[in-house]
């Protein structure tokens, strides 16, 4: 990492997740001088999984060989207790897209900023602390005191979204979901995610390379009752999910995290705009959040780029993009809903299968 001693730059981009290293990426390749600005302490989702046809995205947007069977794992089908009380598998191989990806998402997202680094852009550790309006742009400082100037500023600093806070933007959210997530030692030899509906909510269970395996159970906030205490219980009523993550998963401890599908209220302005979950998060059961923070974070290097160039319209549909994607999953959200016949009456599955309010 490069330490920053009052450095001058085109592009500051805050985080360095997939959305911050695609946009880093490609706005280096155009040219510009980019900070991309890593905050260590920022959380790491435990595992991820990248559906059919993203590997694609994936090398177009960090180059090839960045998903390879030495760090993550591929990805043979999904299996689903959903609508019925069967466990049914989709195998991969009749897809025409091909297979999917299991990820070590900490892997995944340092390989991402290497890739960043190579491409021209500076990788500096670091915290925003404050952003203050100046001629050619932003007067940056850092929580630790070192400031830097930027001509703009992108925000893909997560669901904190940071950058867009000091720009007066705040976040409306369209539900109240949350996940209680644990990592266990693996025991089932299927390649691909499982996934249970239960009457408050789902669970769901995938591999991760190095012999581990995630495990996580969704709900909304009010209905997560005694939470962490109750995960034993929870596992041991389902049908499938506790004989799928093995014998020791009930006594596994797991951290809460914020699952909601939420939106800036305003995702860009003059000299900046938010990319990735920083914009816009999605139901996890989309399985769209990090494929479209990668692919929107990629086109944002590039927009900034055009704008910088002269361009005043370069950003004149980005929030309809994002606004187009949101009704896109919320509609795929609703039609998972209607598909889980069971509780047709409980609070989590009544919520979810009205439309979304414009």
């Amino acid at each position: 990492m490069t330490p920053l001693r009052g450095m001058i730059c085109d592009l500051l981009v805050a985080g360095a997740g997939p959305a911050g290293s695609a946009a880093a990426i490609a706005a280096a390749g155009r040219g510009l001088r980019v900070v991309l600005l890593h905050d260590a302490r920022s959380q790491v989702w435990p595992g991820e999984s990248l559906p059919p046809g993203m590997a694609r995205l994936v090398d177009a947007a960090f180059g090839p060989g960045l998903l390879d069977e030495g760090r993550h794992l591929p990805a043979y089908g999904t299996r689903s207790c959903w609508g019925s009380d069967d466990l049914i598998e989709t195998d991969f191989l009749a897809n025409p897209l091909g297979g999917g990806w299991l990820l070590d998402r900490a892997r995944f997202d340092a390989d991402a900023r290497a890739r960043a680094e190579a491409a021209g852009a500076t990788l500096a550790a670091g915290r925003l602390e404050t952003i203050a309006a100046a001629p050619e742009g932003w007067d940056i400082t850092l929580r630790d005191g070192r400031r830097l100037a930027a001509r703009f500023v992108l925000d893909a600093t997560g669901r904190a979204a940071a950058v867009a806070r000091h720009m007066g933007s705040g976040r409306e959210a369209f539900d109240r979901q949350v996940t209680l997530v644990a990592t266990l030692a693996d025991a089932d030899p299927y390649r691909g995610t499982s996934v249970e509906a239960v009457a408050d909510g789902w669970w769901y269970t995938t591999p991760l390379p190095g012999g581990r395996r995630v495990l996580a159970f969704l709900t909304d906030a009010d209905l997560l009752g005694d939470g962490v205490a109750g995960w034993a219980r929870r596992l041991s009523e389902t049908l499938h999910m506790r004989r799928l993550a093995g014998a020791g998963a009930g006594a596994a401890v797991p951290r809460t995290y914020p699952a909601e599908t939420a939106a800036l209220r305003i995702l860009h302005g003059p000299r900046w705009c938010a990319a990735g979950d920083a914009a816009m998060t999605f139901d996890p059961l989309s399985s769209q959040g990090i494929s479209a923070a990668i692919l929107m974070g990629a086109r944002a290097g590039g927009l900034v780029a055009d704008e910088l160039a002269g361009d005043g319209s370069a950003f004149a549909g980005w929030d309809e993009d994002y606004r187009t994607l949101q009704g896109e999953t919320a509609d795929l959200g609703r039609h998972y809903a209607l598909m889980e016949t069971r509780w047709r009456d409980t609070p989590f599955w009544t919520r979810r299968r009205q439309p979304r309010k414009a």
